[in-house]
């Protein structure tokens, strides 16, 4: 797709809503309820999603080698994946890498 159409702009101006959308909606959820699994699961799931739009749409990486672009995706799989961890089992965590 060439990167000048109105058509490509049209669509990352649409990926680019839902992103800003995608922050408010979480950040409104994440301030205002209490952080149960599910919200911090949801919240994980958001995160995640916003990453490939980001990696894909906004920095181009949809046609960029795979192993690069499986290393930036594996950021924004795993790291949302710990921070729910640390926040659903904090006792557990604090036990493993207390000496």
């Amino acid at each position: 797709m060439n990167l000048a159409s109105k058509p490509y702009v049209k669509l990352l101006t649409w990926v680019w809503w839902a992103l800003v959308a995608m922050t408010l909606i979480s950040a409104l959820v994440a301030e205002s309820i209490d952080p149960t699994a599910s919200v911090v699961l949801a919240i994980s799931v958001v995160i995640a999603i916003k990453g490939r739009l980001v990696v894909d749409w906004l920095m181009g990486m949809k046609s960029a080698p795979m192993v690069f672009r499986q290393l930036m995706l594996a950021y924004f799989y795993v790291v949302p994946l710990l921070i729910a961890l640390a926040l659903i089992f904090p006792d557990t965590l604090q036990r493993l890498t207390t000496l």
